[in-house]
């Protein structure tokens, strides 16, 4: 019975009865083709996956299987290893070539100019509360239990978090914050403690203390299982592991040596969590050394996307990842390609929800175009009204304000004031000199537009 880690099959060692040599001259062929190795949809191919979809190669498939590895390995694969420091520990692999149209995809989309949002309403669209999912989810992910409503009302208030699952959602928003703070500086020893510190303060599991390297062997399991699918490197090796990803994190890879940077951050990310240098938080520091990666490339944008989103919906898929890199030769392209898909899709998810934005804030301009007042009105007016007009009562903030449109917190009260200053809001003290301002239940009339 063939192996199965987390319901993937194990690839068969080549032996006699599977070498290339047995593969017939017509198969061969088919094995040396470029589309060989991916499925309709572009996706690269592990053995499991491979098996079930090469029908082609009947009573042939291990030993086509070995042809293909083959086939990489000569034409497509380079060996991560050298750019890795040359250790034995890290003898990664990956196909350039099995990337590039997806990378190209990302690289259209990341820039977000198919949005047509200009550079004076960018920012009014691209709010602080959209770096939030990300905070959210990858917390989720890790079983953080609170809502997205009430994890983006503490977030966007200010207030202390009430229980385990919301300080931890606390702590990686400021987590993603500190990856867009230091996005200047390189990786070292104290960036990597400095960020699963941040992640894990106050939240440590599994003995854990915060940002500091684990003493001790670590596996990782299937929670619903109990199977374990990943034994991290012994802790004598941490140190020249992390030495590797450091040199690999900080090296420039030009020319020849040339590494897309959304595969290397994709790469980083893996790393971490091959290596699982810490007890507790190796997922979220991983997934934020990813962005700091991103955010270190020129890819801005980033901040507000959420690949964690993606990855809360397919936990057995995102781990799997992580498998079938390691059972296969450690070929990483597998963990990459799945993280490009999960970025398309990110970013696809990310377009539906500007462009839907887009239309509600016109839909109310045009609603607001009758009043006498709609002159006065900027977009985060607007946006304030918009809520307030569909809840009567609604309560809105300084902070929440400042957070919302990414602005100080003079601005954001100026925004505020102004409403209230004509009468579309009701101001009142909430403590010493806060106030807080209330949306009245006959908003529509005070505006003096038309019912709907």
């Amino acid at each position: 019975m063939p192996k199965k880690v987390l319901g993937l099959e194990v690839p068969p060692p080549a032996s006699k009865e599977n070498e290339f040599s047995t593969l017939p001259k017509d198969m061969r062929a088919l094995i040396f083709q470029p589309n060989s190795g991916f499925d309709s949809k572009g996706n690269y191919l592990s053995w499991d996956e491979f098996k079930a979809r090469s029908s082609q190669f009947k009573g042939h498939k291990e030993a086509a299987w070995h042809a293909l590895n083959l086939y990489r390995g000569l034409v497509n694969i380079d060996r991560l290893y050298a750019s890795l420091g040359g250790s034995k520990y890290l003898p990664f692999m990956y196909s350039p070539s099995a990337s590039m149209a997806k990378i190209h995809k990302i690289d259209r989309l990341s820039t977000l100019d198919h949005l047509a949002l200009n550079e004076r309403n960018r920012q009014d669209y691209l709010s602080a509360t959209l770096a939030m999912e990300e905070a959210i989810t990858s917390s989720q992910l890790e079983g953080a239990s609170t809502t997205r409503p009430v994890a983006k009302e503490m977030l966007s208030t200010g207030r202390e978090p009430r229980d385990f699952s919301e300080k931890m959602i606390v702590n990686n928003y400021r987590l993603m914050q500190l990856a867009k703070e230091k996005s200047s500086e390189p990786m070292s020893v104290d960036l990597l403690m400095e960020f699963n510190e941040v992640a894990t303060q106050e939240v440590c599991e599994n003995g854990h203390t915060a940002g500091k390297f684990r003493q001790e062997p670590i596996e990782v399991g299937d929670h619903l299982t109990g199977e374990t699918i990943h034994i991290a490197p012994d802790v004598e090796q941490l140190g020249v592991l992390l030495l590797d990803l450091i040199n690999f994190s900080n090296k420039e890879h030009e020319d020849v040596e040339f590494i897309h940077p959304i595969v290397k951050a994709i790469i980083i990310h893996f790393t971490v969590g091959y290596i699982h240098p810490f007890l507790d938080g190796n997922g979220r520091t991983a997934r934020a050394l990813f962005y700091w990666f991103m955010l270190k490339s020129g890819y801005k944008n980033f901040e507000y996307i959420s690949i964690s989103s993606l990855f809360k919906n397919a936990p057995k898929q995102y781990a799997r990842a992580f498998v079938k890199t390691e059972i296969d030769n450690f070929d990483v392209t597998h963990f990459i390609d799945f993280n490009l898909n999960i970025i398309i899709r990110a970013l696809g998810e990310f377009t539906t929800y500007i462009e839907r934005k887009i239309e509600e804030i016109q839909k109310t301009r045009l609603d607001l175009h009758t009043s006498p007042y709609f002159n006065q009105f900027k977009l985060p007016h607007i946006t304030i009204l918009k809520k307030a007009l569909e809840h009567a009562g609604r309560e809105f903030t300084v902070k929440e304000c400042q957070t919302e449109f990414n602005v100080s917190a003079t601005a954001a009260r100026a925004y505020l004031d102004k409403l209230a200053s004509l009468g579309l809001l009701i101001k009142y003290p909430i403590k010493g000199r806060l106030f807080g301002y209330l949306a009245p239940a006959d908003l529509r009339e005070r505006l003096k537009i038309e019912k709907p």
